[in-house]
């Protein structure tokens, strides 16, 4: 896999929003949110061409039995592909799709993902050393997705600390 940066593209909202009407029409009336999160959620972000999809579901293992119909659409059956209580699907392309699907019961993987996109949305000086790391990593390990995804992990890891921190305390009501 060649591992590239490009500029954000005007268009990645309007490619998700297509994207989870299929993806709705899949999972049906057990969707409750479908979220656009990752680097092409964020406007002006550069990114890898990699439209990341997030729907929200009522029951987890139901989503199981909808394999066929994402197969239909040409995503692959990842499972949880390393995170509990996930379902993960992939469709390479141009521009790909990754859907990370959590059921309401996922609240800390739910909030993790909404907090970053949002913090990184509200902070430019983080999005932007955000874009140089991507870029950086991108020369260095031109094919090597390991390489890559290693040399984000930790910069990853302390943002998401302080974009959930950030996230509850602006978003989540104190009981």
């Amino acid at each position: 896999m060649q591992i590239k940066i490009v500029p954000y593209n005007p268009l990645w909202p309007r490619i998700y929003k297509e994207e989870s009407t299929f993806i709705k029409n899949v999972l049906k009336d057990l969707v409750v949110e479908i979220y656009h999160i990752g680097s092409t959620s964020i406007e002006g972000l550069s990114s890898k061409p990699i439209i990341d999809i997030m729907p929200v579901v009522k029951n987890i293992d139901a989503v199981d039995e909808r394999d066929d119909a994402f197969e239909a659409l040409g995503y692959e059956c990842m499972g949880e592909f390393g995170i509990s209580r996930r379902r993960y699907y992939r469709k390479e392309g141009e521009i790909s799709f990754h859907i990370h699907i959590f059921d309401i019961y996922s609240e800390k993987d739910i909030i993790r993902h909404l907090a970053f996109r949002d913090y990184l949305k509200e902070h430019s000086e983080e999005a932007s050393f955000y874009v140089s790391l991507k870029k950086s990593l991108a020369k260095q390990f031109p094919d090597n997705i390991e390489g890559y995804c290693l040399g984000k992990d930790g910069y990853i890891k302390n943002i998401e600390a302080k974009a959930v921190k950030w996230y509850m305390e602006k978003y989540i009501p104190k009981k």
